[in-house]
């Protein structure tokens, strides 16, 4: 299984590879310059916001490793679930995979991904409703309405009562046990243990660590936020005056749209047409702006991809080094 995970990730990054026009890239660099470094910057600072945030959900257990490590951990689980067909599935398994080599129990690596999973989700809820009363606040309003309709509000609805529906079933005080996993029964008995087994466990961290989950979400909240100065960077350095809350709402946007194909390894075409509507909605409709765009942001990831080959063989010395000692 781990030979055919690795051969599927190697061969659907090597299609990414493929389809991505490593001339116009280059171009696209050449043209931003030095300042390409912003970029790459902004993401590796967003991606540290990640890993401490993750970390806060370890709770006892992070002291078995570092945060350099957990970066590491991280940048290539998180590369395993962009390009495999199962997404964040493989991306998360793999990290508990990982996280194994450094002594920590299955279950609690589990749950530290799950729960990581749930603030991450929860605090980029709240920054897409918060883009979006932007939106509603501002000059662009009319724009929006007669682009989605009622569907606009639609989706906010939707998005409040899931959130709040959430907050509610973590915060219900109603004592249960943990659902045993019974392994003599049929897979699907022992999936549905396994489910319930982890609802609880997320339930259980939230209602007696408090502190642990808040800081969670407030890390990935920073995330988020970090994060998006890319799409912000890029327009501006193209010469385009846009603000902040522009390049919050770009990234919302597009994050919202890829999670539709996330089946898509690398999200090929996913991501490029995410980027055309997300910023035709902000009124600019360029047709080289987004190419420009979806050009440089693909530059990240590859440059991520080759950072994520090189972390992964040095956390194979490091785990070989931890096991020696």
């Amino acid at each position: 299984m781990k030979l055919i995970l690795l051969f599927s990730v190697l061969a659907f990054i090597g299609v990414f590879i493929w389809k991505t026009d490593l001339t116009a890239v280059a171009k696209e660099i050449n043209n931003i310059g030095f300042r390409v470094i912003y970029i790459f910057a902004c993401t590796f600072c967003a991606y540290l916001l990640g890993t401490w945030g993750w970390r806060a959900c370890l709770g006892a257990d992070k002291k078995k490793i570092s945060i350099s490590q957990l970066f590491i951990v991280r940048q290539i689980g998180e590369t395993v679930g962009l390009y495999n067909p199962t997404s964040v599935v493989a991306g998360d398994l793999f990290k508990v995979e990982l996280l194994k080599r450094y002594g920590i129990n299955t279950q609690i690596g589990l749950n530290s991904v799950l729960i990581s999973r749930i603030t991450a989700v929860l605090s980029q809820i709240l920054l897409f409703l918060s883009t979006m009363l932007w939106l509603l606040l501002s000059p662009l309003n009319t724009r929006i309405s007669n682009l989605f309709g009622i569907w606009f509000y639609i989706l906010i609805g939707v998005l409040i009562v899931a959130k709040i529906a959430l907050f509610v079933w973590l915060g219900t005080s109603k004592r249960f046990k943990r659902p045993l996993v019974n392994n003599n029964g049929s897979a699907w008995k022992r999936i549905s243990d396994h489910i319930n087994s982890s609802l609880f466990d997320i339930k259980f961290f939230f209602q007696n660590d408090k502190r642990a989950f808040w800081c969670s979400y407030f890390l990935f909240l920073l995330h988020w936020i970090v994060g998006s100065f890319e799409f912000y960077l890029i327009l501006r350095f193209l010469g385009y005056h846009v603000t902040a809350l522009h390049g919050l709402f770009l990234d919302m946007y597009s994050i919202t749209f890829k999670s539709l194909g996330a089946f898509i390894p690398g999200q090929l075409g996913i991501e490029e047409l995410g980027n055309k509507l997300a910023l035709s909605t902000i009124g600019i409709a360029s047709v080289s702006l987004w190419i420009t765009v979806s050009l440089l942001r693909r530059t990240r990831q590859l440059f991520w991809i080759s950072i994520g080959f090189i972390l992964y063989f040095l956390i194979k010395k490091d785990v070989a080094n931890v096991t020696t000692a």
